[in-house]
């Protein structure tokens, strides 16, 4: 059985992540679940959540908690 593919946009951006910045997951993750992400060659923390963004069809928010 497949994993679900899901859009999170960053909300809370900075230098490394720029406004639009986006995240595609693949699996099932639940909300609430903090991954690893690679942005511009920087492995960072990013804690994904169930919140739909208005406006946005399917993508969700995520929060940036950590550079590693």
């Amino acid at each position: 059985m497949a994993h679900p593919t899901r859009t999170y946009l960053v909300t809370n951006p900075d230098a490394l992540f720029h406004p639009d910045e986006r995240i595609t997951f693949h699996g099932a993750a639940p909300a609430g679940t903090v991954v690893r992400h690679l942005v511009a060659g920087r492995l960072v923390r990013v804690l994904l959540t169930g919140t739909p963004l208005p406006g946005r069809g399917d993508v969700l928010a995520a929060d940036l908690q950590a550079y590693l």
